[in-house]
């Protein structure tokens, strides 16, 4: 049991059976998301037993069960997973605008203008990457014979 709550920190605060149910209590920040993403859990349920100003205490319930105790983790984790992920995602979001802002006061209109984030995506790093060398329609070294195709 340790590791399942280990994995859950600083967000787990708590972990209880009540009758043949078990109570996966986490700890989130107001702004996190949950609702979405527990609804493909449907052996579980969600019970906010306390919010306030900093943070929401929800309960996940599922069955007392093992498989109920993995429903209740697996959800526990994925809403932490997505969560924090998404606040990284807006951290680089907003570390990004200052570069370009930086850029902007750099560069020139006509660099500026050529500029294009859609496309230019990811092309830095295909271009790095040298896919097919030109030969000289010869096979390896002493075969002079021309290769065959294979059906």
């Amino acid at each position: 049991m340790f590791e399942p709550i280990k994995s859950l920190r600083p967000y787990f605060h708590s972990l209880r059976e009540i009758e043949n149910n078990v109570s996966l209590d986490i700890k989130l920040p107001l702004t996190w998301k949950y609702e979405e993403i527990a609804k493909p859990y449907r052996s579980l349920k969600m019970k906010i037993q306390d919010k306030n100003e900093k943070f929401i205490l929800l309960s996940l319930i599922s069955n007392a069960t093992i498989e109920g105790y993995e429903v209740a983790f697996a959800c526990a984790l994925e809403i932490i997973n997505i969560n924090k992920e998404e606040e990284e995602k807006q951290q680089l979001f907003q570390q990004k605008v200052k570069e370009l802002q930086e850029l902007f006061k750099k560069e020139s209109l006509d660099k500026l203008k050529d500029i294009n984030l859609l496309t230019d995506y990811g092309q830095e790093i295909a271009t790095g990457i040298e896919l097919v060398r030109q030969g000289d329609d010869e096979g390896r070294e002493g075969d002079t014979e021309p290769q065959d195709e294979d059906d």
